[in-house]
């Protein structure tokens, strides 16, 4: 069936980002009217870093709830950090980055590197990723072996990816960072509802300081 098949291909590009050890995130200012044209961009950019830079995943889209309303997000996903050192050759030759830069619309406003910690996760999900929950929270502990004790509560409400990893850059370094993406809006609340009832999720906040969580829209 569809679904089916497109569960395999989740499950399939899970198998493939395997060895991802560290994501590069960059959060864009954009002005609204210049977005329409800079997303296409930002597209043309993304399969540049999978050929040329050897990105192992790129996403991108714009933030739809919490910090920076707006702001364009991009995600690169890599097995190395010297990946990361040749998007920046990328950039250098990129026109579109040039042209967007020189357009006086938008602004970068981070630039960070999240270290991944490996967590098991197993998506039941059938659609396609449209939305990204990023959840950051301040902890001394890394928390590994709760957040992966909790993974499957997301994928019983139709998450498709789970990735969870520490910000080693920025203003936030030492924040651990969850980001999940979802078919839908029902599959986020659906989510958060079975947290709401679980005891773990309960103890975990009283635990950790949650400042920051963003609902970015996927191009």
């Amino acid at each position: 069936t569809v679904s089916d098949t497109i569960k395999r291909l989740h499950q399939l590009e899970d198998a493939s980002v395997s060895d991802i050890n560290y994501f590069v995130l960059t959060v864009v200012d954009c002005a609204a009217d210049y977005r329409p044209t800079l997303l296409p961009m930002v597209g043309r950019l993304a399969e540049e870093l999978k050929e040329k830079a050897g990105a192992a995943l790129v996403r991108y889209g714009f933030v739809a709830t919490g910090d920076n309303p707006g702001a364009v997000v991009l995600f690169q996903a890599y097995e190395k950090l010297d990946g990361f050192e040749k998007a920046m050759e990328v950039y250098a030759a990129s026109d579109d980055y040039a042209k967007a830069m020189a357009s006086g619309k938008i602004g970068i406003r981070l630039r960070n590197l999240l270290k991944v910690h490996p967590i098991p996760f197993e998506s039941q999900a059938t659609g396609d990723m449209k939305y990204l929950v990023l959840t950051r929270i301040a902890s001394a502990d890394p928390l590994i072996d709760t957040i992966s004790s909790m993974a499957g509560v997301f994928a019983d409400a139709g998450a498709i990816t789970f990735r969870y990893g520490t910000l080693i850059t920025g203003s936030n370094v030492g924040n651990r960072l969850l980001g999940v993406t979802y078919p839908s809006l029902a599959a986020v609340e659906k989510a958060y509802d079975a947290l709401g009832a679980d005891p773990r999720y309960q103890a975990l906040l009283e635990k950790v300081d949650v400042n920051m969580r963003n609902i970015v829209r996927l191009v």
